[in-house]
């Protein structure tokens, strides 16, 4: 027998209105049965119905985020978290500590650190991870998911050798004597992240249980799994599925694959897989880096570094070419592009996809958007695209004072990075997520960094680029609507409206009339996934 809950709150926000009302969400089974004023939940009650009344909470639809790397999410959430190691030993010692009070076998993870953050900033060396594991391989992934700090043992198993040349868009680190240092870039990840995130079925479904553990009281019921990285797809269609059957599923599934990879194979999981919680019709790639590191696409040069408009790490070519093609089969592709040159790169080669092929029923994708040319702000809605954001990126460096990009673009440039508002006037429509794990995926954070746009020290003054600041009605549609417009699913996600799917949250307070430093502190206090109560406080 399905169960009947109706939810009554002041606070209602169905993400369709720009603001909260006071209203009811009546469900049943796995969907909603109705929503309106408060006054008309009565004709829903039934004997065996569950009331939960919510005063002033707030009520909405459940968190989608749309940039999350699932599989490394959930090794995120199982492994030690390196963030708060002030040095390369600390570091390490953290790792041996985590180990000893959690003992695996095999390969040693971790996560997080970075040498920026340390008091003497310098990339690490394979001998500090020796010295505490001199007989297991150790693959520690840094903050940016960009770099990989690894042991002996680790460049022993991929074969990494002083004779082993730089792939194209990497660099292994060398000492002075020409042997791997330990700090692998870029797509020199690959040959140690090819034995490294080598998982059974059994490791997936550990990795996904705690992810989705996590999740449900963060509110968050749906995500895109943007799955390349290094090389390679993280995540198994066939062990999501086999969670969707077992009833195990607590998270709705999109599945983004290697937009490099086997075409033919995507198109065919886009159609094996089209059930309510696991879907596959998406690809994903970069196309080029990181700010920070002069990896990201310019226009210009970047001002510290004249001559210097970023380093190509993909093969432009090969990614256009893989755009035609998964364009021409129906495939909706989303493309990592930070820097201005990366976007109208990509732009441009949706737009001869769109012209060669038809514009099909599809949703391309841009994701990140940091730096972006006014000319090329437009294209978004003449061409249809989705802008997916990450407003906690805009925090990733704790303060103002130590903000790298005013030193990398200058600070006129970076005064127009994050246009959140623009693309959201331009385009109609922000898709908006975390991209855990390079960040957490609280969405409070998210909602904070969006309205606010402050660093972790209240700076600047008024917000980086003020203009671009999200109101929280702004802020949630993207992360709820915005989300499951960007995978097609807005007919039954992402909203609160009769027929969509019962994925609703409460949150232990009304966002709307909280300051911003309260929004951050924000809990879930109840989380319900396909009209089942998933996590209450």
């Amino acid at each position: 027998m399905n169960q009947r809950i109706i939810i009554k709150s002041n606070v209602l926000f169905d993400s369709i209105a720009d603001a909260p009302y006071e209203g009811f969400v009546a469900m049943e089974g796995n969907r909603i049965l109705a929503v309106g004023p408060a006054a008309e939940a009565e004709q829903y009650m039934t004997p065996d119905a569950t009331l939960f009344e919510y005063q002033d909470k707030l009520v909405m639809p459940a968190f989608h985020d749309s940039h999350t790397h699932l599989i490394l999410a959930g090794m995120y959430k199982t492994y030690v978290n390196l963030g708060s190691a002030k040095s390369e030993e600390e570091a390490a010692r953290m790792l041996k500590e985590f180990e000893e009070a959690n003992p695996t076998e095999g390969w040693v993870f971790g996560f997080n650190w970075y040498h920026v953050y340390w008091d003497v900033k310098e990339l690490p060396m394979k001998e500090t991870l020796d010295r505490w594991f001199p007989d297991r391989p150790v693959f520690l992934l840094n903050a940016e998911a960009h770099g990989a700090w690894v042991n002996s043992k680790a460049l022993e198993i991929a074969g990494v050798t002083k004779d082993t040349p730089d792939p194209f868009g990497g660099e292994i680190s060398r000492n002075e004597n020409g042997e791997p240092s330990g700090f692998l870039y870029e797509s020199a990840i690959a040959p140690v992240a090819s034995h490294a995130l080598n998982f059974t079925e059994e490791q997936e479904k550990t990795f996904l249980r705690k992810y989705m553990a996590e999740a449900a009281p963060l509110g968050i019921t749906s995500v895109v799994d943007v799955q390349p990285y290094f090389g390679r797809n993280l995540g198994s269609l066939e062990v999501y599925s086999a969670m969707e059957n077992s009833g195990e599923l607590s998270i709705r599934i999109t599945a983004a694959a290697n937009l490099l990879g086997d075409l033919d194979e995507a198109l065919e999981n886009s159609k094996k897989y089209k059930g309510e919680k696991v879907r596959a019709h998406m690809l994903k790639q970069f196309v080029d880096g990181v700010i920070t590191t002069h990896t990201a696409l310019l226009l210009e040069d970047y001002a510290d570094a004249p001559g210097n408009r970023g380093t190509q790490l993909s093969e432009l070519e090969r990614i256009r070419e893989g755009i035609l093609e998964g364009h021409k089969r129906g495939l909706w592709i989303k493309i990592h592009a930070i820097g201005d040159r990366a976007i109208r790169f990509t732009i441009d080669c949706y737009e001869e996809a769109m012209k060669k092929y038809g514009k099909k029923d599809v949703r391309h994708a841009i994701e990140h958007v940091e730096l972006i040319h006014p000319d090329d702000r437009p294209r978004f809605r003449e061409l249809g695209l989705i802008p997916s954001v990450q407003p906690e990126h805009l925090g990733l460096l704790p303060t103002w004072e130590g903000e790298e990009y005013r030193t990398a673009l200058g600070e006129e440039l970076a005064a127009t990075t994050w246009p959140f508002k623009t693309l959201l006037e331009q385009a109609g429509v922000l898709a908006i997520g975390s991209d855990c794990p390079v960040v957490d995926n609280n969405p409070f954070f998210e909602i904070h960094r969006g309205v606010t746009r402050l660093h972790d020290d209240g700076l600047p003054e008024g917000g980086w680029n003020p203009s671009e600041k999200l109101t929280v009605a702004e802020v949630i549609k993207g992360y709820t609507f915005g989300s499951a417009f960007g995978i097609g699913r807005e007919d039954e996600l992402g909203t609160l409206e009769k027929g969509k799917f019962a994925d609703v949250v409460v949150v232990d307070r009304n966002l709307f009339a909280v300051t911003p430093e309260e929004i951050r502190q924000a809990q879930v206090e109840m989380t319900i996934m396909d009209g089942k109560i998933i996590y209450q406080k």
